[in-house]
């Protein structure tokens, strides 16, 4: 996955940074996004810039003066998300108090999720969130794909691409030898955009009882997770279905413990769970519904069509590869992980935050 950012060069003695970031809801149980943002915000101040999270949740906003007084403390609001009345409201202070905008999608306006409750969007896109981006002064996006989607709705944005990172100490230094463990991964939300419902069809159809799939994550959707549990009543065929995990060593232990991650999703602007399991050496299977087409060029898993052929086809190769197959593309896993290692991308971070400063 590219990246690019406009670069910025100034004479101004460079001063520490103040950022406010605004999500809605920030908790474990919201799954990716909190731990994204949780391990942005800890970069970051190593970058020497302070920031503070502002949700629904926090004291913050139950005092109303005094979260407004807060707000002209810092230099630039960092809006992660949209469409609520939330954002409009603290969008509508930070214009009001002349701060610099940064709007930051989280995958908002991909076509698939565009399409859920289209008509609602449609109406809100006319009547604020297109006006949102517009008067942002940047909208952040993490993917060329991304940028390109939001570009295809508005051509007046001011955009830039920035990605996620990854800590330096959880990108495996060393791959060992070991054999195939005929285990699958998958590690995300269970929702209906991840594909799941798919997978489990073309797994039954492909019927191989010597490879195993485990599926981990959260849902607070029971009812799409009793179907996909119908779908995979299956015994023989080896489809497990475990309790999330969200801490980052329990994480990544559970990555060496497989052969590959699958992320067959129908939308998804970058796939946080992509760079951490690489990071461990685990190869990937996916979809050009996320941005990682460096994966073919990195050898470091499979990157496919969309189709369900196209995921039964690579299946079967995969059931077929040799151990030293496998062990290539964990090595070239982990070398594809480095590009995005925090050490990198915390100093574009602040090159971003500058850039609007010094503008």
């Amino acid at each position: 996955m590219k990246t690019k950012i406009r670069k910025i060069f100034f004479n101004k003695k460079p001063k520490k940074l103040k950022v406010a970031i605004f999500i809605k809801y920030f908790s474990p149980s919201y799954g990716g996004p909190y731990f994204v943002i949780q391990e942005t915000v800890k970069e970051l101040k190593k970058e020497n810039i302070k920031i503070e999270i502002f949700s629904c949740d926090s004291d913050f906003l139950k005092r109303k003066k005094l979260s407004i007084n807060q707000v002209k403390n810092f230099d630039i609001c960092h809006f992660y998300g949209g469409w609520n009345f939330f954002y409009i409201k603290w969008y509508l202070i930070a214009l009001f108090l002349r701060k610099k905008i940064i709007f930051h999608p989280f995958g908002i306006f991909e076509p698939w999720a565009l399409n859920q409750k289209k008509i609602k969007k449609k109406i809100a896109w006319f009547f604020y969130q297109n006006k949102m981006l517009e008067k942002s002064d940047l909208v952040q996006c993490v993917s060329l794909n991304e940028e390109k989607n939001i570009l295809k709705l508005n051509q007046n944005i001011n955009t830039c691409v920035l990605p996620y990172g990854i800590a330096k100490k959880r990108i495996k230094k060393k791959i060992s030898k070991k054999n195939i463990k005929k285990k699958i991964l998958f590690l995300s939300r269970i929702h209906e955009k991840k594909g799941l419902e798919n997978l489990i069809k073309v797994w039954n159809s492909i019927n191989n009882s010597k490879w195993e799939l485990d599926i981990v994550g959260p849902s607070d959707d029971f009812l799409f997770l009793k179907k996909l549990k119908k779908l995979a009543r299956k015994k023989e065929l080896k489809i497990n279905f475990m309790e999330p995990i969200y801490e980052k060593n329990k994480k990544d232990k559970l990555f060496d413990s497989y052969d590959l991650l699958i992320l067959p999703t129908k939308n998804d602007p970058f796939g946080m769970v992509i760079l951490e399991s690489m990071a461990r050496g685990l190869p990937v299977l996916t979809n050009k519904n996320t941005p990682w087409s460096e994966i073919k060029d990195y050898d470091a898993g499979w990157y496919i069509n969309s189709d369900i052929n196209s995921l039964k086809n690579t299946l079967k190769k995969i059931f077929n590869l040799k151990k030293f197959q496998f062990i290539k593309k964990s090595i070239n896993s982990t070398n594809l992980a480095k590009k995005y290692s925090w050490d990198i991308i915390s100093k574009k971070y602040r090159l971003m935050y500058l850039s609007l400063i010094y503008k």
